[in-house]
């Protein structure tokens, strides 16, 4: 207990990272609930999701908060939770501020899902006044809260959630004296991919890759003497047997469609495989 306790000249814990911290945490929990869907040989009902998030997050807070461990996006940030005591110190959260975490984060959430549904179901009097008079306002005041809470946040950098206020616990360093590492190769990464992709999406529909084609089949084209046998598939599509053969003055083989859509698309089209410009056609013997 004696390494959770920090002097009051403990380094100002940077809003971005406990913001980060709780992005982090929500993301890890939604990607183990979805390999425990995966997991299991039964699918999980719609209706037991409330269950699921909530046996979810006991697991974490038994094994993170219970025994003063950071949580897996805490630890990431380099943060754990600390209870604010006299005088600015950092000590280990007791035993009643970790059933209020459990409480807070965990089972007022749980309740809430269940008793509005709960709620809905009923047909009295007092559910219907509860769930269009005394919820709503109930909300909009929560709703408040929070947002005073934030911008108390982004001006002091203390208590990110209305809830760490309402508990006296803030996140804190685990190694005060360790550097915020920033890297900017994932964004580098992903910026020059999108730039590059933009810039294929924007040129590749001005080439015409069958004339490129062609230029490059003319260029790389065996003498007349070295020639292998023609074959007997389709220049352009490479179907065999071709629909509607069709021989070209230099006595390669085309489907009438396809030779057909080059020649109304390019009157001066070449032959893909020698390079030569097809001057005629002429059924197949």
């Amino acid at each position: 207990m004696e390494r959770l306790r920090t002097a009051a000249s403990e380094v100002q814990v940077l809003r971005v990272n406990q913001l980060d911290a709780r992005q982090l945490d929500g993301e890890i929990t939604s990607i183990l609930r979805q390999q425990l869907q995966e997991a299991s040989l039964a699918e999980w009902p719609e209706r037991f999701a409330p269950e699921l998030d909530a046996l979810l997050q006991v697991a974490l807070w038994r094994y993170t908060v219970w025994i003063d461990e950071p949580t897996p996006g805490a630890r990431l940030q380099n943060l754990r939770y600390g209870a604010v005591a006299w005088r600015g110190k950092v000590e280990a959260l007791t035993k009643l501020q970790k059933f209020g975490f459990l409480l807070l984060w965990v089972l007022l959430p749980w309740l809430g899902r269940r008793g509005q549904e709960l709620l809905e179901r009923q047909g009295s009097p007092l559910a219907t006044w509860l769930l269009h008079r005394a919820a709503p306002k109930v909300v909009a005041l929560h709703s408040l809260l929070v947002a005073g809470n934030f911008l108390a946040f982004l001006r002091w950098g203390s208590f990110s959630e209305l809830r760490d206020r309402l508990l006296g616990i803030r996140l804190v360093h685990i190694d005060p004296t360790a550097r915020r590492q920033v890297a900017f190769e994932y964004m580098n990464r992903v910026m020059i991919w999108n730039g590059l992709s933009e810039f294929l999406m924007t040129v590749l529909p001005l080439v015409n890759l069958s004339r490129l084609r062609q230029n490059i089949t003319r260029r790389l084209r065996l003498p007349q003497a070295q020639r292998p046998e023609m074959p007997q598939s389709c220049g352009f599509c490479g179907a065999s047997p071709m629909t509607l053969p069709l021989r070209s003055s230099c006595n390669h083989v085309f489907c009438y469609y396809c030779v057909a859509s080059e020649m109304m698309e390019n009157p001066k089209a070449s032959c893909p495989r020698c390079g030569e410009r097809i001057e005629s056609l002429r059924h197949l013997q």
